[in-house]
């Protein structure tokens, strides 16, 4: 396993760790309130990036594959910093970016808060291995695993643990220390 995506044990390689510690560092850097949404999506896709690093995906993994990241749309349109993210590494893996709700597998699915269909495409992935994220308020009470919040100016997230576990997925001990809170 050399890309570092998965790891056998809970805790990621040191290097994984400073990687993740510098990614998270950087976006939890206070911001502005009235920043720019180009920023502000820019900001949420490197923290959804850096997450994917520290997934516990299930047997068999293709560390080789192409990560797949579905988006949902609001109004029918990718957000073009989340559309500039295809083709990017994240670790081993290049980065396919996928509109959400297409007939391929997805291993990542961000749903921007008034999204369409959020509901469905997040039932859609209940029980499957796909790492879903949102930053709609109460997104981890609907079943969601990775809620983006913005708490004084600093982007920060919270995690479903149970929602993770009933994928197949885990996420390393190191992520779960960065996380502003934990529910199981």
């Amino acid at each position: 396993m050399s890309s570092g995506l998965r790891h056998p044990h809970p805790c990621a390689p040191r290097r994984g760790l400073a990687l993740l510690l510098a990614a998270l560092a950087a976006l939890c850097l206070a911001q502005s309130a009235s920043a720019q949404a180009g920023s502000e999506a820019a900001l949420k896709l490197r923290l959804v990036l850096a997450l994917s690093r520290f997934v516990q995906w299930p047997a068999p993994f293709a560390a080789d594959q192409p990560l797949a990241l579905c988006v949902a749309t609001r109004r029918g349109e990718v957000d073009p910093v989340f559309a500039a993210a295809d083709g990017q590494s994240v670790g081993a893996r290049r980065v396919r970016l996928l509109k959400a709700g297409g007939s391929e597998a997805c291993d990542l699915l961000y749903l921007p808060s008034g999204a369409d269909q959020a509901a469905a495409l997040l039932r859609a992935q209940a029980q499957r291995p796909v790492l879903t994220v949102s930053d709609a308020d109460g997104f981890l009470t609907r079943g969601g695993m990775v809620e983006l919040v913005l708490v004084n100016d600093a982007l920060r997230f919270d995690v479903n643990q149970t929602a993770l576990r009933s994928a197949r997925l885990g996420l390393s001990s190191q992520a779960l220390r960065l996380a502003r809170h934990v529910q199981d």
